[in-house]
């Protein structure tokens, strides 16, 4: 991960993601972020990683954080975080750009690296899927503990095929 820089290329990645519009995440989502990635990595303590592996959770998890916190992560990052092969991650990033969640730019300094980003649809989907996972929320203004959700489907609306 790359943290947070206070030159150009900071001001060109704001101004980039203003335009693609990325809005800045609440104190409470993000909170929301963190824990979701401490409940991945808490899994893999009781069970293999490699029975849970979702490494397109955990790199969006990670995209979505790093733009609330205003760090950068480039291709490499996301390959190490996923803990997948080089050429597994690699397709995974491309399903992901072409679903159109993150998007990739070259690194304004070094050429060699690619700056990888979510995008507003993909940060709205997290968003949305965070607030789907944990029930509740913030009440008077404190965040409240939270509970995952169920993802049984209500009785009532199984369909009678």
């Amino acid at each position: 991960m790359t943290p947070p820089r206070s030159d150009g290329a900071v001001d060109l990645a704001t101004r980039r993601d203003r335009a693609a519009g990325i809005v800045p995440i609440s104190p409470a989502l993000l909170a929301r972020a963190r824990q979701a990635r401490r409940l991945r990595a808490t899994m893999s303590a009781f069970l293999p990683r490699d029975l849970l592996v979702d490494p397109a959770w955990d790199m969006m998890i990670d995209l979505f954080i790093a733009v609330a916190t205003g760090e950068r992560l480039h291709v490499k990052d996301l390959i190490l975080m996923s803990g997948e092969s080089v050429a597994s991650a690699m397709r995974r990033i491309d399903r992901l750009q072409h679903a159109t969640l993150l998007t990739r730019h070259p690194d304004p300094i070094d050429h060699r690296r690619v700056h990888i980003g979510i995008t507003a649809k993909g940060q709205a989907a997290m968003a949305a899927m965070l607030d789907h996972l944990f029930d509740g929320g913030a009440e008077n203004g404190k965040l409240r503990p939270v509970e995952p959700q169920s993802f049984l489907p209500a009785m009532g609306k199984l369909s009678s095929n």
